[in-house]
């Protein structure tokens, strides 16, 4: 666990990086995750959307 500095300004350097850095990691997350979507059949994406509609109807009961 990394050490936050007590200075106000190191702290926001500090959490700003951070940021910085997970949005890079989320931009790379989300790109494997379009290209991953691409490999599906759209059957079996359509079959899923149809099973997850089916489990939110029986939950709303």
């Amino acid at each position: 666990m990394t050490q936050i500095p007590a200075d106000a300004n190191d702290v926001i350097d500090s959490l700003s990086a951070q940021i910085g850095t997970l949005n890079k990691q989320i931009a790379i997350l989300t790109s494997q995750l379009a290209a991953a979507m691409k490999l599906i059949p759209q059957d079996v994406l359509d079959s899923l959307d149809n099973s997850l509609d089916k489990e939110a109807a029986n939950a709303e009961d």
